[in-house]
């Protein structure tokens, strides 16, 4: 590619009012053109995906390029088109600007309709069905007529989803490392561990469960990594036991009542009030697990940018209003 256009003198007087200049000339066409190639790694899949003919996508990419006085992609024929340094900034601030207008038409479309916006929330598997169910009670009601959408997954895929700007809040739990930068974290509660067993397994007969005697059983357990494996392992640790190695690795609670229910020998380990959830499905039971075992926090966390939209701030207010409400019944 000719780059001989990137050596123009740039305007030493222009300042803010010349970054005004460019950015008056960039359209949301221009961001949704440069995801598009992005995601697809050819400008002619990406027009044929925006429903643009080959040469204006080519002319659009290049009048960009010279707007903003770099190369956003490299050119390789056997990987595609991939983004320079300068172009991943660039699309950074491409996708909070498509999602900041998403944003902005879902709010306005919800105004002109009488209802109170979408949410897009992420959401763990082992977030208490009560609370979540409760919370989309309050927030479809009639006192903020919202719309919801939920995504299930474990707080490393969620905490993504809210980075690419695909989820508006996340519950999900505290891990030990620092949370990214650009997000807000608020701590709501702890839950307590406990055991899932098959409903003939034999510990449901015994009185007392040692650590010991959870020795020789298979073990459904939360995915490698994730903080409340990191939980479960300590426990052993601290006991000067060797962790339980998982057979079956699951976040999901219909996967794991499907899984122990069919395996007498199986054992798992989930917040108790999980447990509770699990054990109604049938042919589970909920045990006491044999050491006070706190599994780690689950928290709410939000774009910092976004905290005084309508959505985030809804979901805020009335998670904090049902986690009083549950204090004050205990």
């Amino acid at each position: 590619m000719d780059r001989t256009w990137f050596s123009q003198p740039r305007d030493r007087g222009g300042g803010i009012a010349g970054q005004r200049s460019v950015l008056t000339k960039l359209r949301l066409r221009d961001m949704e053109l440069l995801l598009a190639i992005h995601e697809q790694k050819s400008i002619t899949s990406a027009a044929q995906q925006l429903g643009l003919t080959q040469p204006a996508a080519s002319r659009a990419l290049r009048d960009m390029e010279q707007l903003l006085r770099v190369h956003l992609f490299e050119r390789d024929r056997a990987k595609g088109m991939s983004l320079t340094v300068p172009g991943e900034l660039v699309l950074t601030r491409a996708r909070g600007l498509l999602a900041d207008y998403r944003s902005m038409t879902m709010e306005l479309d919800a105004y002109n309709a009488g209802t109170g916006g979408h949410l897009r929330l992420g959401v763990i598997a082992f977030a208490p069905g009560l609370l979540i169910g409760n919370l989309i009670t309050e927030l479809i009601g009639e006192r903020h007529l919202m719309s919801v959408s939920l995504t299930e997954g474990s707080t490393t895929q969620l905490l993504e989803e809210l980075r690419m700007q695909r989820l508006d809040a996340v519950i999900g739990r505290c891990s030990t490392d620092p949370i990214p930068a650009g997000f807000t974290q608020e701590r709501l509660f702890r839950q307590e561990a406990c055991l899932l067993a098959h409903a003939q397994n034999p510990l449901v007969r015994k009185e007392r469960i040692r650590l010991a005697d959870l020795e020789g059983f298979v073990w459904l357990l939360p995915p490698q990594g994730t903080p409340s494996r990191v939980a479960i392992n300590e426990a052993f640790a601290a006991a000067r036991l060797a962790p339980p190695v998982a057979t079956v690795e699951a976040g999901s609670t219909k996967i794991i009542h499907l899984t122990i229910s069919a395996n007498s020998r199986m054992l798992g380990v989930v917040p108790s009030d999980v447990g509770h959830d699990v054990q109604r499905l049938g042919g589970v039971r909920r045990l006491p697990f044999p050491v006070a075992l706190s599994m780690p926090p689950v928290s709410l966390v939000w774009a910092t940018r976004h905290r005084d939209t309508p959505v985030v701030r809804n979901v805020r207010s009335n998670v904090r209003d049902l986690l009083r409400k549950r204090r004050a019944a205990q």
